[in-house]
């Protein structure tokens, strides 16, 4: 999310088990300035992007640097942006030293469940590298929702918060759980879904609502990606770098008006059935991969268990039949070849 400095209040954005981001757009000085703020910090420079890392930290391994080399490129790719600008990723260890970088930048402090922030305006991302190292997955996410905010800045100059954090949101693929899609999709039933246009109007403090408002904003930006292809928003954004609202960049690019999509994407969304997709939901999320582990491991072990009962019986059964074996009558002593009158 990108709220307004020093008075925005920052909520949770919708997964269930982590994950928010938040991007500052209001600073106004440049980055090469800026950089001069951490000159405590080693810098370690790459053709794509500077790296700032706090001391005590090691640098940021291979496989990173090259998913934020490679990331920078898909996103401008994607998104349209021409910038050659390489933006400042500052690694930081923990919430303490996350906060005190925002510090060193005249920025407001962040809640504990914020593991990063973009000054996307700045071409500034702080990312706190024990998160990276204790999520690997998820912080992989965020490097990609983080870089996301600082591309849509150079493609498109100052948006919507709501397209901020839908678009970033839709590229890491940081998609709602079960229950909050479940919770959409009955609200939407209900027409109750608040309008796009209105999503930055409130910013509710509890992590459920919350979670709904950029839910809501995620599955809109996915429903438009597939609606009008992958082509639509770096067109949208062309416009933007020239001045027109996103809505009415919007509007010229899709045909349709903003409210016209909404309308659409909410009456699709009331229609998706619910159980399927809290099914499909729970099967491809973290849980319901770790369910259908514990599902094959069950069954494996039945399988096992039923196959020893099947070897113990043939064991049995040659046991009984060979001509050694003991019969009805006693130990069977003249052997199999010969017969009985």
């Amino acid at each position: 999310m990108i709220p307004d400095l020093p008075t925005a209040r920052r909520v949770l954005t919708p997964f269930a088990s982590v994950l928010l981001v938040a991007a500052l757009t209001s600073l106004a000085s440049s980055l090469p300035g800026q950089q001069d703020i951490f000159t405590k910090y080693r810098r370690l420079e790459t053709p794509t992007h500077i790296w700032a890392v706090a001391p005590g930290l090691a640098d940021p391994s291979e496989p990173l640097q090259e998913r934020v080399s490679s990331a920078l490129l898909e996103l401008r790719t994607w998104l349209g942006s021409d910038s050659g600008r390489r933006p400042l990723l500052v690694l930081v260890a923990g919430q303490t030293g996350l906060n005190a970088a925002l510090a060193e930048l005249g920025a407001e402090a962040v809640p504990a469940w914020v593991p990063a922030v973009a000054l996307s305006q700045k071409g500034i991302a702080i990312i706190d590298l024990q998160y990276l190292i204790r999520q690997p997955g998820k912080g992989s996410a965020t490097v990609v929702h983080e870089l996301a905010h600082l591309v849509l800045s150079e493609a498109g100059g100052v948006l919507p918060r709501w397209v901020h954090e839908g678009i970033a949101q839709s590229v890491a693929r940081q998609y709602p759980d079960p229950s909050t899609r479940h919770a959409l999709i009955l609200l939407a039933r209900n027409r109750s879904l608040l309008s796009i246009t209105d999503l930055e109007k409130h910013l509710p403090a509890d992590h459920y609502s919350a979670s709904l408002l950029y839910a809501e904003a995620l599955l809109f930006i996915d429903w438009t990606r597939r609606r009008w292809g992958e082509d639509l928003h770096a067109r949208i954004l062309d416009h933007c770098q020239k001045g027109v609202p996103w809505a009415e960049a919007f509007e010229r690019v899709s045909g349709f008006t903003i409210d016209e999509a909404t309308e659409q994407w909410q009456q699709e969304l009331a229609e998706s059935d619910v159980v399927f997709g809290l099914l499909l939901d729970l099967l491809l999320s973290w849980r319901g991969l770790a369910l259908l582990v514990v599902i094959a491991a069950v069954v494996q072990r039945f399988r096992r268990r039923a196959r020893l009962r099947q070897m113990k019986q043939e064991e049995e059964e040659q046991r009984w039949n060979s001509p050694g074996s003991p019969t009805s009558d006693g130990p069977n002593q003249r052997g199999g070849s010969e017969s009985t009158d």
